[in-house]
């Protein structure tokens, strides 16, 4: 298939989105790019809905972190995800890969590569895009438009690179995007190695060209050039500039003709140059100096109707101080926003209805944060633009992290499928399998399972079927949202003989020991890699057992579902095989084993304490695995000891639509909201009827109550000792796109 439809499929598969209070919708304005010394922030439609969308890029480590604006006050940021490259020097918006949807393209001179990154519109996120390139040391990118694609509608690039063989070290490079492919198509010399690159207009609706800061004379020149097809022609030039300075461009004058203002962060000089036009020839006017009243972090264009203003961001005073400037007079204080309390305000974004402030936080010891220090914004707050020019406070809160470890699906896939060896129902056989590396870590079998070192797992074979879903309206105890009873299908698949435990899920959360990182682990060095960069768990800081004592032996409690995913993706990783939360329909089809009874043993409960803990015998506590009675498929503790996550979001009205179908497949309701998600096969803590194999549990968000954590941890249910997971094993093995959906859940944030 080809790449760029490839990713315009997985575009449509995911969206991992928390929810703040911000702006009110608004059209979508021109993307820009602003840059700071830490971070790239870029506006753009990134999900073609017509709202301005945000992209913080970090320099560092090429963390992209999308908000999505949604309209009447809400903005949903996703979780950051890696563009492919790190020691980011350049980011351009545009239509790179579809014609309605604004993607970012990065340059990395350390890395040498340009990549391109879709945001994601409803499933997994997709995978950076690797564009050839020709020279070497790709510092800056630019979106040209439709120079050499034919006018359809996709953005062409240009590449600024620096280290390129003499004569011309310094050169740009034209890759031609028809829709399909990126080709370069030319490549010439330039005589500067450029800096601080931004695709801009010099004038109100006109024509937008590659500007470009030159710093190899002692003191700084700006550059702007033609971007076209043949070689590129500078139509302005502005020595003199500050060297170190940044820039930006606006409509200060009120003219058509805009005006470039310099700027450098911890300085309080600001120098504006005004452009001038004659004969369809620009030229640069006077340049004039101004002094602000504090240093500033940051200075932004807010462009109105008819003039721009300034928007000073000052780190030192956590304030940023909107201007009205008229490129002769000194600015004059309009309005001042107040950045977060023990925040340090660093970055801004101007929207067309309003602005985000960003910041980073800083410790009681350190009140002024160094400017010359970089630091990436972890926190954000939306102002909204209201009639009279001023704007108001409308809502904020923490950015998301990195979710670094999508990446990882594609090479996980390509094991499951090359070393599967099952090709049908008759081949599956129940199964014991270790946690490769483990073995030697703990000793001979008999050490392991005299010290309880329970580091290998059973898979029971379950074949596939039809059965009824849900309670009959007769059923004693029944819930209403057991009903209407319906028929499923279920496709055969393996699934874990016990709950999931302690000791094996410590593995995941602790990660691989040094013993198993020397030579001598027992799994290959790139499965070991791949395992490794799966995103774990936060290191919890309290008792494991979370009050309830003993942990050898007992099952994994008190996770969050995106962790129990997560652990399935990484014991994949480990081991070649595909494993996953099962759903409903696969857990309730599991319990049954063949009954339509209450319990899989009948409808008595007075026969449950042979093959469950529960409220009636457990004393209040969970109990090691195993110790009762199985179910006639040869499942321990599939009802009570602990609850079990299952995938679905729950949903008391999805059986309803499930029955209208007749048979339904694999029925599977994905989550699209954080809460409520389902949880199955009632707990220690529960009266009989809990366990009833229909009945259904669903999850609330005070079940992190008590944590303490802002925002709440998306690893840990701290009020919720009652629930673990098991893990299955589909016999069918998904595209890799699809298996991505099972263990990125895209709704983990509160």
């Amino acid at each position: 298939m080809n790449r760029l439809k490839f990713n315009s499929i997985l575009a449509s598969l995911y969206v991992l989105a928390m929810s703040f209070g911000f702006l009110t919708g608004s059209s979508s304005a021109a993307p820009f790019v602003y840059e700071t010394d830490s971070e790239f922030l870029t506006t753009g439609d990134f999900n073609s809905d017509g709202i301005t969308d945000i992209a913080v890029v970090e320099r560092n480590n090429g963390c992209v972190r999308y908000g999505y604006g949604l309209g009447k006050g809400t903005f949903n940021w996703l979780l950051g995800r890696s563009c492919g490259l790190k020691a980011i020097t350049g980011v351009a918006v545009g239509r790179f890969l579809n014609t309605k949807v604004d993607s970012l393209a990065f340059a990395s001179e350390g890395d040498n590569l340009v990549t391109i990154l879709d945001a994601e519109v409803g499933g997994v996120p997709t995978v950076p895009l690797i564009l050839p390139i020709k020279s070497f040391g790709p510092n800056l990118i630019y979106a040209a438009g439709n120079v050499g694609s034919g006018g359809r509608g996709f953005d062409d690039l240009l590449v600024f690179s620096i280290y390129n063989n003499d004569p011309a070290p310094n050169r740009v490079g034209l890759l031609r995007n028809n829709g399909k492919a990126f080709t370069q198509i030319s490549e010439e010399p330039t005589k500067f190695a450029g800096l601080r690159g931004k695709r801009l207009a010099l004038k109100r609706g006109g024509k937008e060209y590659a500007v470009v800061m030159n710093e190899e004379d002692q003191t700084g020149r700006l550059i702007v050039q033609t971007m076209g097809v043949e070689r590129m022609s500078t139509v302005l030039e502005i020595p003199g500039v500050p060297k170190g300075s940044d820039y930006l461009v606006g409509n200060f004058r009120g003219e058509g003709l805009r005006e470039f203002v310099f700027h450098k962060s911890g300085d309080s000089t600001i120098t504006c140059c005004p452009i001038i036009e004659s004969k369809g020839e620009f030229r640069a006017g006077d340049m004039k100096s101004f002094r602000l009243p504090t240093p500033i972090s940051h200075l932004i264009a807010v462009d109105g109707d008819k003039k721009s203003r300034l928007l000073a961001v000052s780190g030192v005073a956590n304030t940023a101080e909107l201007m009205d400037f008229d490129g002769v007079n000194s600015p004059v204080l309009s309005q001042v926003l107040l950045g977060f309390t023990n925040r340090f305000l660093s970055d801004a974004v101007v929207l067309p209805d309003g602005l985000a402030l960003f910041s980073i936080g800083y410790s009681i010891t350190n009140i002024h944060f160094p400017l010359s220090n970089p630091r990436n914004a972890v926190f954000y707050q939306a102002y909204q633009l209201k009639s009279d020019g001023s704007y108001t406070m409308a809502g904020g809160g923490l950015l998301p992290g990195l979710e670094q470890d999508f990446s990882t699906v594609y090479q996980i896939h390509k094991r499951i499928v090359e070393t599967q060896t099952e090709k049908s129902e008759a081949d599956m056989k129940a199964y014991t399998n270790m946690i490769p590396g483990t073995a030697q870590l703990y000793g001979t079998p008999d050490f392991k399972s005299s010290m309880g070192m329970d580091l290998d797992y059973e898979m029971v074979a379950i074949p596939g079927g039809e059965f009824f879903m849900g309670s009959p309206g007769n059923e004693k105890k029944r819930a209403a949202d057991e009903g209407p009873q319906h028929r499923a299908k279920i496709s055969p698949f393996w699934m874990g003989k016990y709950e999931v435990t302690w000791k094996q899920y410590l593995q995941f959360v602790y990660g691989d020991t040094q013993f198993e990182k020397t030579e001598r682990r027992s799994t290959p060095a790139e499965v070991f890699a791949v395992s490794d960069a799966v995103t774990r768990p936060s290191k919890p800081y309290g008792d494991m057992s979370f009050g309830l004592g003993q942990k050898r032996g007992f099952p994994a409690i008190a996770m969050t579902q995106h962790a129990a995913n997560k652990f399935c993706h990484w014991l994949s990783a480990k081991t070649g095989h595909f494993y996953r939360l099962p759903s409903e329909a696969e857990w309730e089809y599991a319990a049954r084993a063949g009954s339509t009874n209450a319990y899989f043993f009948g409808d008595d409960p007075a026969e449950l304490p042979k093959y469950a803990w529960f409220f009636d015998n457990s004393d209040s506590t969970y109990h090691v695995i195993g110790k009762k009675l199985p179910n006639p498929w040869g499942l321990y503790d599939i009802y009570g000891n602990v609850a079990e996550w299952v995938l679905d979001q729950y949903d008391e009205s999805f059986y309803k639509s499930n029955a209208a179908q007749g048979v339904v497949s694999n029925p599977w309701n994905k989550a699209v909201r954080p809460y409520p998600h389902s949880v199955r096969g009632g707990s220690y803590d529960d009266e009989s009827d809990r366990l009833r194999s229909a009945a259904r549990f669903k999850s609330s968000p005070d079940w992190k109550a008590s944590d303490t954590s802002l925002p709440k941890s998306v690893w840990w249910i701290v009020d919720r000792t009652t629930v673990g997971f098991r893990i299955v094993r589909p016999l069918k093995i998904p595209p890799p796109e699809e298996m991505a959906k099972y263990w990125f859940s895209g709704v983990e944030k509160d």
